[in-house]
């Protein structure tokens, strides 16, 4: 009993396994063939194994047989160190093509599906193999794999005036000053009263 529980767990989590290579393995074919198009090569052919390589290896590095060096992971583990220095190789590669920085080679060699997926879909330009028609400057080069653009400041300006538009005034008639008048009640003469205490 324990025994066929454990074996439909280890069946699961094959099958687990094998679902997150099939996804990333789909992914890395759509990102490959939107690639592939900004690179002016068929999309469709990133659907054909080898074929797929073989195109992608011309688009990136120029050299569309450099495909066949991944053959030495067929040798135990030196045709592995090998075959995983030639997919580093391609992803500098892919990365210098697309206009990213050296440091997306890993992306391309550890998450292909998912890197390939953002080459693809961004924005970024195809350079031809290795980058050679790269021609921007250090900067803009920067400015292209952060994902927004740096904008120059211009410093604050003082606001000049605005000029209204003449308006009619009308004129104003003067106004005379005004007078006291003469028949008012005359002022109310000042009054001093002294208090005398009387005398004991």
């Amino acid at each position: 009993m324990f025994d066929s529980i454990m074996t439909m767990v280890q069946s699961a989590q094959d099958s687990g396994a094998n679902y997150t290579l099939d996804i990333m393995s789909i992914a890395a074919v759509v990102g490959m063939w939107k690639m592939l198009e900004k690179a002016g090569e068929p999309g469709w052919s990133a659907l054909i194994p080898f074929y797929n390589m073989y195109k992608f290896c011309g688009a990136v590095m120029g050299n569309p047989w450099y495909w066949l060096r991944f053959f030495v992971f067929i040798i135990p583990i030196i045709g592995w160190i090998a075959g995983l220095y030639f997919m580093y190789e391609m992803g500098k590669a892919t990365a210098k093509a697309f206009g990213k920085p050296e440091g997306w080679a890993w992306g391309y060699l550890l998450l292909t599906g998912i890197f390939y997926c953002i080459t693809g879909f961004d924005q970024s330009e195809y350079y031809g193999p290795y980058g050679v028609s790269d021609n921007r400057t250090a900067q803009a080069k920067q400015s292209k794999t952060v994902s927004f653009d740096v904008v120059k400041n211009q410093p604050a300006r003082a606001e000049e005036p605005q000029v209204r538009p003449a308006e009619t005034v009308e004129p104003v008639t003067p106004v005379e000053p005004v007078t006291p008048l003469e028949n008012a009640a005359p002022k109310a003469e000042e009054v001093e009263f002294i208090f005398d205490q009387p005398e004991e």
